[in-house]
């Protein structure tokens, strides 16, 4: 009878549940009130085991970031959990990154496809967007940013398309191919989509016309459109031309802050509006607002 009672007491004692101590990630995540809508997108995209304590680094976009991007807590609560975890999955990188100066260097992520990051003078920058605070955590290395930053589709096509704006600059790589000849070789290229407005104002009055036209006209036109390297906004802001594909160069200024483009032809340059779009780990996407005439 006594051996039965100590066997049964020991049996309560092993059944006790044992409390997990927060790893540094995760009280920082619950106590960092800047952070909250960060939190909130964790806990949609069901990845808080990306909060434990390893040597990585995760790129945390601050309320602010989120806000500016249109992602309030109601949007982020009514999100699909892929979506969620998409955004959540390229911020995170699976190893510590410290980039090297004046040099984008390749990280891949945890959605598989790649972030790039650099530093600049005392800054550092991914995909064109500079770093807030940077701190160690744990064994985890933190990059606050003020900016949220864009995940790529799996190709160039599939990116411009998701535009409706770049409509017809989709139609003009949809026609040439073009992307398919750069990715075969194994470069990195950075390409300036017009908006459809500026391809009407050069006076393509509708897709049919990119159809239309001389094959190697457009194919000339799309290669004048692609830069032999992938630079982001911040790289290009610092340049005064750069190499197209076609052979040709286009001058580069900054005007009101503004970053700016004039081909041969121009007689107004071609504004950026929105920029640093990576698609694929091959491209970077800026839209411009004029069409570059060689």
């Amino acid at each position: 009878m006594i051996l039965l009672l100590l066997s049964l007491g020991a049996c309560k004692k092993s059944s006790q549940a044992v409390s997990n101590p927060l790893t540094p990630l995760q009280s920082l995540i619950n106590t960092d009130t800047s952070l909250s809508l960060y939190h909130r997108m964790l806990l949609t995209a069901n990845e808080t085991r990306l909060l434990a304590d390893n040597s990585v680094t995760l790129l945390i976009p601050t309320n602010s970031a989120f806000r500016a991007a249109g992602y309030t807590e109601v949007i982020i609560d009514s999100l699909k959990p892929s979506v969620a975890d998409r955004i959540i999955s390229y911020h995170f990188i699976p190893q510590r990154a410290t980039p090297s100066t004046n040099s984008y260097t390749s990280y891949p992520t945890h959605l598989g496809f790649s972030i790039f990051g650099e530093l600049d003078g005392n800054q550092t920058w991914f995909n064109g967007t500079v770093v807030g605070d940077t701190a160690e955590v744990g064994k985890a290395l933190i990059y606050k940013l003020n900016s949220l930053l864009l995940s790529p589709m799996d190709s160039l096509l599939y990116q411009l398309s998701s535009d409706s704006t770049l409509s017809f600059t989709t139609e003009l790589f949809s026609r040439t191919r073009l992307d398919t000849t750069l990715i075969q070789t194994q470069g990195n290229y950075t390409v300036l989509a017009p908006v459809n407005d500026a391809w009407r104002n050069a006076g393509y009055d509708s897709v049919g016309m990119i159809d239309s036209a001389d094959f190697n006209t457009m194919l000339n036109l799309a290669k004048y459109h692609v830069l032999t390297e992938r630079l982001f906004t911040n790289t290009l802001s610092g340049l005064t031309s750069v190499t197209t594909v076609q052979g040709g160069s286009l001058t580069v200024g900054v005007s009101g802050g503004v970053l700016q483009f004039s081909g041969t032809g121009n007689s107004t340059p071609a504004h950026v509006l929105t920029g640093n779009q990576p698609a694929g780990n091959v491209f970077v996407i800026h839209k411009i607002d004029e069409l570059l005439s060689p």
